[in-house]
């Protein structure tokens, strides 16, 4: 059954959030309004699904990174960056 989330992940996840929130409030402030993604078969709607497939997958590794203190055997992974 899983854990609960320890406070550290919790926060380094509402950190990306925030950053990926900046980022496209000064590099793509009319993506919110234009929501092209919604567009069927659009290349925006492949983009967009391709980013939050990966976006899951990454926050699964995340979630399965090894806590020193678990001693857990996970292995360690890390979450995209802002440009991967």
């Amino acid at each position: 059954m899983a854990r609960m989330m320890d406070e550290q992940k919790y926060e380094r996840i509402l950190q990306r959030i925030a950053q990926l929130g900046t980022w496209l409030e000064e590099e793509a402030p009319y993506a919110l309004s234009d929501q092209r993604h919604l567009e069927p078969h659009s290349p925006e709607q492949a983009y967009w699904h391709l980013g939050y497939h990966r976006g899951l997958s990454d926050m699964l590794s995340f979630l399965k990174e090894r806590v020193e203190d678990s001693g857990g055997t996970a292995s360690s992974s890390r979450a995209a960056g802002p440009d991967e």
